[in-house]
């Protein structure tokens, strides 16, 4: 019987293995509350109203839900069979004073200050007041100079603590689960300030992600250190239209210093997996011919980054996750058994780690994560009826027993 750990290698290391190991970014608290049959709180916007509301009440009262945080993670990847586990992105929410039920203020409510507000109906959590009135492009300069005065100190932080939160979640599961971790993420930022920012400030932006680089190699160390090998990073920056800004500044910005991480990553013998949502196919070559990172996650089949597609041009890559979470949500559950079996046999049972390729998002049914699940048992009991014959050539085929 294979472990879950073999499993894991076998596809890094380009293998077929008995099952291909399930993975899923994020699941909304409301979703896993359901699968449950309690209240959970495991990730989305959902999970970050809760946490607002546990600070409010105190340090204990948050110490008691970031402790519940994790079990619940962990019961909802063994009821649904899920080998691979992270921790969840949380927003850092955490307000100087609650309004009423759903509103709370973060920072001095006299002076700079935020307010946040959580939508039962659309079931997100948004900042609604920002006194600062955000960031303007002339602000980078500025902006660099405070990020390079506290590089220091930042990287002390991360050599002394970073990633023991991993090593105590691998604890915690044991053989059960394979825990992986984020860092080394890079981000020239997508909004106007920021891409104006880039024409008007190129120095002040290089400098910014200089000390992005910094860190994230920092990061990189840590995480070996700790004996953790898959590595979560990349950087939002393409919608599904194809990249927010263009190759040109791409290959300005941003080329170099992923050029960076890759390498580190090998001399630190790290499984980078670079994620962004949206069509990326622009700057596809580059990550993963030119800079050769082996990892690709968010991978957005909506925006025309298929399974299929992917494995054609870069048959080498492994990709983590692509169901959709728009069809997981609406999308009859025969049809979203009908386009997980797609994306499965696309994979030919390697290189892949199967899953929902972001967030499975607040309202989906219960029944349509069940229909996941039970394609990934299908597809594995008709691939035991094959059989393996490795030609001359090393190539691979199977027949039919």
């Amino acid at each position: 019987m294979e472990t879950v750990r073999e499993r894991i290698e076998k596809i890094l290391d380009g293998k077929r293995p008995e099952r291909l190991p399930a993975y899923t970014p994020t699941i909304a608290s409301d979703v896993a509350s359901r699968i449950l049959g309690r209240k959970a709180y495991t990730g989305g916007p959902e999970l970050w109203y809760e946490e607002a509301i546990a600070w409010t009440n105190g340090k204990s009262a948050w110490e008691e839900f970031n402790s519940q945080v994790v079990e619940d993670i962990i019961a909802i990847h063994r009821v649904l069979g899920w080998d691979v586990i992270r921790l969840p992105w949380r927003n850092n929410i955490k307000p100087s004073k609650r309004i009423d039920e759903c509103t709370f203020v973060c920072g001095d409510p006299d002076g700079m200050h935020q307010v946040w507000k959580w939508d039962p109906q659309s079931m997100n959590f948004f900042m609604i007041h920002d006194s600062s009135n955000g960031t303007s492009p002339e602000d980078w300069p500025e902006l660099a100079s405070s990020v390079e005065r506290g590089i220091d100190d930042r990287i002390e932080v991360i050599r002394s603590s970073f990633g023991d939160e991993l090593v105590a979640l691998q604890k915690r599961v044991g053989d059960d689960m394979y825990v992986i971790g984020g860092g080394a993420a890079l981000s020239l930022g997508v909004d106007e300030s920021s891409l104006i920012a880039a024409v008007l400030y190129p120095e002040a932006v290089e400098k910014i992600l200089d000390c992005q680089l910094q860190v994230g190699l920092a990061q990189l160390e840590a995480l070996a250190k700790h004996g953790i090998k898959v590595v979560l990073g990349g950087g939002d920056m393409a919608d599904k239209n194809g990249p927010i800004y263009s190759p040109e500044m791409f290959y300005r910005f941003m080329a170099p210093r992923w050029e960076k991480i890759a390498d580190k990553c090998r001399e630190l013998d790290l499984h980078y997996v670079w994620r962004s949502d949206g069509n990326i196919w622009k700057i596809s070559d580059f990550l993963f011919k030119e800079a050769k990172f082996p990892g690709y996650g968010e991978v957005d089949f909506d925006a025309s980054m298929t399974t299929a597609a992917l494995k054609e041009r870069y048959p080498e890559l492994v990709i983590w996750a692509n169901v959709s979470g728009d069809k997981l949500r609406r999308c009859s559950s025969e049809e979203v058994y009908k386009h997980c079996m797609e994306i499965l046999y696309s994979s030919d049972g390697k290189g892949h780690v199967y899953g929902c390729s972001n967030t499975i998002l607040p309202g989906t049914p219960v029944e349509n994560v069940y229909s996941m699940m039970q394609a990934l048992d299908d597809f594995s009991r008709q691939n035991k009826k094959r059989t393996k014959v490795t030609i001359a050539d090393e190539d691979i085929k199977y027949k039919d027993r």
